[in-house]
């Protein structure tokens, strides 16, 4: 008799991969519990035929860990490969005007060799919202939009 009952969804491929992970970590575990019993064994054990086997059983389990760890880094690779970053998006678009993309051209103007602050403000006020922030080289004008930087730079006076 077939049955045609549904057992619910079918598991993604990433399900199966993290079952298979918490399975390969369980196993990474009890691998390490029996290496500890066989340690212990070792250090209480006085026949030399004995400890021969119990050195035999120990390399063989300290091989199943490596090849445990490392089908478990195999595991991991392929899921950072899986979920890697998508690719770059293309450099902004440096047209004034509308564009669908994200403007990140300067909106400062440097201004050397005067410092007062004061006059620069009200001065480049005219053009647009701006801050004025005195600094080593002279003084940092940065505006709220592009546009209004390059109206100040190409209208600009001397100081």
């Amino acid at each position: 008799v077939v049955s045609t009952q549904s057992t619910g969804p079918k598991p993604t491929t990433a399900q199966k991969k993290l079952e298979l992970a918490k399975r390969t970590q369980g196993l990474l575990s009890q691998n390490v519990a029996n290496q500890r019993l066989i340690l212990s064994k070792l250090e209480s054990c006085k026949i030399s035929s004995e400890k021969r086997t119990l050195l035999e059983t120990l390399k063989k389990l300290q091989e199943s860990h490596e090849t445990i760890k490392a089908s478990l880094a195999c595991l991991d690779k392929s899921e950072r490969k899986r979920k890697a970053p998508p690719p770059a998006k293309p450099a902004a678009s440096t047209t004034l005007g509308a564009s669908t993309n994200l403007d990140l051209r300067p909106k400062e103007i440097i201004v050397k060799n005067c410092n007062n602050a004061e006059e620069l403000q009200e001065h480049f006020s005219k053009f647009g919202a701006c801050t004025v922030i005195p600094s080593g080289v002279g003084v940092i004008i940065g505006f709220d939009k592009r546009r209004d930087a390059e109206m100040a730079y190409v209208k600009r006076e001397d100081c």
